[in-house]
Order: structure tokens, then C-alpha cells, then sequence
């Protein structure tokens, strides 16, 4: 099931707002190997009425997949939006359903410059230092910089207890069909072992991913965009 831990995490990004707080929206993927259907993923945007944000992810199989397949994963970040600077306060990720339970979790303390958390039960503890993220949050800041038109990304993220650098390239533009129509795309690229993640961000969608590829022991795994409310294309609001 590593594969849909790692659509989870590949870099599902948001619209990046300079010093405007982030807007709410729901978006839903379809997923498959190659080209039999496995589930869906669904992905959310709140604020919260303290003025705080809640980013959540789910995913699970549908049809004759979830015969095969009972997990279903949930990860979420909340976080603060301060002076167009994202900062992670509470970070879960949670597996259940199927053979395998897995759950992580941190709590960022920035006035005591320290992260705490858990692992499958093990505690572990780091010293925070300013900009760092959780592993949803650096996606934030991932799609905050490809406004600024850079070619290369790097983020020290909070992963299970260690700190981690994470790195991604642009290799490339193209022209993706959604339904919304076609969107131009600049396609990205994380490289971790002999594990692949190809992202296409929609620039018309402020690089919301509209199709995510994953490829590990030699298959192919997708996510395609099919449904997405309270974001329209920047052609479209140009055109209204």
C-alpha cells in the first residue's frame, strides 16, 4: 500500500496567496494502476473560526478494488497564516481498516522552539527551527515558489521524527484535459530511491496538481483530477 501513502504526500499543493489568507476548496482524484480503477482521494481546505487553517487528505478504494483493499488514510496539518508566511501547528497522519494500523503525529511549540510526536507509539522530540514544515504543510510553500517561477525546490520537513530535505525539479510544461477543460501544466519531479513522483501543477488552478503519477517496482500508479469546487480557472475569472 506504499503507493497510496504516496499519492498522500506527492505534493498535493495549494494556490499561493502572498499576504492574502488561503480560501477554502474540496478536491477529488481518481485513482488507478495503469488503467484499472483502485479509488478515490479527497482533498480539503478550512478555516477555522479561530482564524486557523485545516488542510485534510483522505483515501481509500472503491468498487472491486476495496474487496481487495480495506486501508484508508487520512493525514491533515493545521497551521497559522501569518504575514504570508505558513506555520505548522498540529500535524496527524492515520492508516487503519486494513492488516497493517499506522499513525503519526507532531505538535509544533514555537515559543519553546520545539516539535513533539509520535510514531507508532514511540515519542520522539526536535528543536524547531523557523521554516520548518510538516508533511503537508511544505506543499503550501512548494506552490508559493513556483509563483516566483523557480526551477528548484528545497524543504527541511518534520518526517517521522527526523528532519528531511526535500527536493523537487521542474522538468518541463504541457497541456493537460481536466474537467474543466485543458490546463497548462508544469510538470514536477521528486526522486527518493527507486521511487518516482511526476506532478502536473495547473498554472490556470495557481499549481493545484491535476494529475499525479507514481512509479515503484516497475508500476504505475495515477491520481487524475475529476471534480474540484471553490477554485475557478484563472482563464475563467479573467473571462467573467
Amino acid at each position: 500500500m506504499r503507493f497510496i501513502a504516496a499519492l498522500l504526500i506527492a505534493f498535493v499543493v495549494l494556490p499561493a496567496w502572498a499576504t492574502t489568507p488561503p480560501q477554502g476548496f474540496v478536491a477529488r482524484y481518481n485513482l488507478s494502476l495503469e488503467s484499472m480503477p483502485l479509488g478515490e482521494t479527497e482533498r480539503k481546505l478550512e478555516r477555522l473560526p479561530n482564524g486557523e487553517f485545516l488542510y485534510s487528505t483522505r483515501s481509500y478504494a472503491t468498487g472491486v478494488a476495496a474487496m481487495l483493499m480495506k486501508d484508508r488514510i487520512g493525514e491533515q496539518s493545521r497551521f497559522r497564516f501569518q504575514k504570508g508566511q505558513f506555520q505548522p501547528l498540529e500535524y496527524r497522519y492515520e492508516r487503519n481498516g486494513g492488516k497493517k494500523t499506522k499513525l503519526r503525529s507532531a505538535r509544533f511549540d514555537w515559543q519553546a522552539k520545539q516539535v513533539e510526536g509520535s510514531h507508532d507509539g514511540e515519542a520522539w522530540q526536535l528543536a524547531l527551527k523557523p521554516g520548518v514544515m510538516d508533511g503537508l504543510l511544505y506543499q503550501l510553500l512548494a506552490s508559493h515558489d513556483l509563483q516566483k517561477q523557480r526551477k528548484r525546490f528545497s524543504y527541511q520537513v518534520v518526517d517521522r521524527g527526523e528532519l528531511k530535505r526535500y527536493e523537487l525539479n521542474v522538468v518541463g510544461v504541457e497541456t493537460v484535459e481536466t474537467p474543466m477543460g485543458p490546463l497548462t501544466a508544469l510538470k514536477l519531479q521528486r526522486q527518493e530511491g527507486e521511487y518516482e513522483t511526476t506532478l502536473w501543477m495547473a498554472k490556470e488552478l495557481a499549481y493545484l496538481p491535476v494529475r499525479i503519477e507514481h512509479t515503484e517496482d516497475g508500476k504505475r500508479y495515477r491520481a487524475d483530477l475529476k471534480a474540484l469546487s471553490g477554485m475557478v480557472p484563472a482563464k475563467r475569472a479573467k473571462a467573467r
